[in-house]
C-alpha cells in the first residue's frame, strides 16, 4: 500500500512539473481562446491586424528552410503569439471601457446636472461625470497605445521577412518583437488596476 502511495506522489510531482515546464515552453501562460468577433470596434480592428501580422508571420518561418535560421525564427514566433494573447486581453478590456462609458450616459448626466437645483445632486452628478472622464481618458490612450503596437507587429513582419531572405537582422527582430509584448504587458497591467465606476 505504501509503495504504490508514493509513486502515485512521485507520478503527481513529475505531472506538475512537466506541467510547469511545458507553460514555460509555450510563453509561461495558458493559451487563451482569440476571437475578434466577441469585441466591438475599434478594438476588434486592431485585433483582426494583429493576428494578420501573426498569419504572415507564420507564413515567412515556415517557408525558410529548415536549418539554426528557422529555429530562431520559431523561437521568436513564440513571442510574436503572446503578443497577439496580450493584444487580446488589452482590447477586451478596452470594450469594456466602452461598455462602461455607454452605461454612464455622459449626454443624460450632463442634463441632469443642468437641472439640478440643490448640492447634493449637484455634487454627486459632477463626481460621476468627473468619473466618466477618467475612463474615456484611459480609452482613449488605451486605443492610441494598442494601435501603436499593433502597426509595429507589421513593421517586425516585414523585418522578419527580410531576415528570411539572409538579412543578419535576428536579434533587432527578437529585440523588437520582445518590446512589443513588453509594452503591452505593460498596458494590460494598467488596465487591471484601473478602477471603473460602477454603474
Amino acid at each position: 500500500m505504501i509503495p504504490l502511495l508514493i509513486a502515485l506522489v512521485v507520478a503527481g510531482v513529475a505531472t506538475g512539473v512537466w506541467q510547469v515546464q511545458r507553460r514555460k515552453r509555450v510563453g509561461g501562460s495558458r493559451r487563451i481562446a482569440i476571437d475578434p468577433f466577441t469585441i466591438s470596434d475599434p478594438w476588434r480592428r486592431h485585433v483582426q491586424a494583429a493576428l494578420a501580422a501573426q498569419r504572415r508571420y507564420r507564413d515567412i518561418v515556415r517557408d525558410v528552410a529548415p536549418g539554426p535560421l528557422r529555429d530562431r525564427l520559431t523561437s521568436i514566433g513564440g513571442q510574436v503569439d503572446h503578443a497577439i494573447e496580450e493584444c487580446f486581453v488589452v482590447a477586451r478590456r478596452g470594450d469594456e471601457l466602452d461598455d462602461t462609458l455607454r452605461r454612464l450616459d455622459v449626454p443624460s448626466l450632463d442634463r441632469q446636472l443642468q437641472r439640478a437645483t440643490d448640492d447634493a445632486t449637484t455634487s454627486s452628478l459632477s463626481a460621476q461625470l468627473a468619473a466618466a472622464g477618467r475612463v474615456r481618458s484611459a480609452r482613449e490612450d488605451t486605443d492610441a497605445r494598442l494601435r501603436m503596437q499593433v502597426t509595429r507587429m507589421g513593421e517586425l513582419t516585414a523585418l522578419a521577412a527580410e531576415v528570411s531572405v539572409g538579412t543578419d537582422n535576428t536579434e533587432m527582430l527578437g529585440t523588437g518583437v520582445g518590446d512589443v509584448v513588453t509594452e503591452l504587458e505593460g498596458l494590460r497591467l494598467a488596465l487591471q488596476e484601473l478602477q471603473t465606476p460602477r454603474t
